[in-house]
């Protein structure tokens, strides 16, 4: 996401080759710009800022233990959740006419991490809280500062959705609705293991192994720390 601010920032991209719009997507199969306008967080500013920070500090925190969605809780549950996202926040940017949907991505990691961890202490400006308030705290901080809230708003809502199909409403069905494919799995070298919908597997089920993330050519390094 910096790197994508700084190359708009200094014309060597155009914002409009990144931007969400259907007719390009159609007409064109410019299908990139489904994922490109979530890693363009607007101009330098302030707000740019604090979306950068949302962004890295609670992605890095949440992918080292994303909900457990098939694959035991490692970055290919996680990758998985990015996908879920790409596609709920599109149509939200296609519905609500947003052309840029950085932000909200931002947030819905944020509120699905505050849920997976709500009762561990974060702090923002040197205050302290539970992890479950974190959204609501974000918010009030935008409101307070004049910032539109119309992407923090979507990215809660779409984090809620993620966790409602989730973690609650497989409990009322009776089957696990999200799970990671098998090809996700295997491409960040792990093996599926069997969940509930709260994301702890079964009895009996053999433990997870040790999963350090995938690595992207070398290294071993994991989605967020790229």
């Amino acid at each position: 996401m910096l790197a994508t601010t700084c190359f708009c920032s200094f014309g060597m991209i155009s914002p409009g080759s990144l931007h969400l719009n259907y007719n390009l997507i159609s007409s064109k199969f410019e299908v990139w710009r489904l994922a490109s306008n979530l890693v363009f967080l607007g101009t330098f500013s302030f707000p740019f800022l604090m979306s950068l920070y949302i962004f890295v500090q609670y992605s890095n925190r949440y992918e080292v233990g994303p909900f457990d969605t098939g694959a035991g809780g490692t970055s290919a549950d996680y990758a998985w959740m990015l996908s879920i996202a790409t596609i709920l926040l599109s149509v939200a940017g296609f519905v609500m006419g947003e052309p840029f949907m950085g932000q909200a991505l931002s947030f819905m990691i944020m509120y699905v991490w505050s849920r997976k961890n709500p009762e561990s202490m974060t702090s923002i400006f040197g205050f302290n809280f539970k992890a479950l308030y974190l959204p609501l705290v974000l918010i009030a901080f935008h409101m307070l500062i004049g910032n539109p809230l119309t992407q923090p708003i979507i990215g809660v809502i779409t984090g809620h959705i993620y966790y409602f199909v989730h973690y609650i409403a497989p409990a009322q069905v009776g089957f696990e609705i999200i799970k990671t494919p098998r090809f996700i799995i295997e491409w960040f070298g792990g093996a599926p293991v069997p969940v509930m919908g709260s994301g702890r597997p079964p009895p009996g089920a053999a433990p997870a192994r040790p999963y350090a993330g995938h690595s992207w050519g070398t290294g071993g390094q994991v989605l967020g720390r790229n």
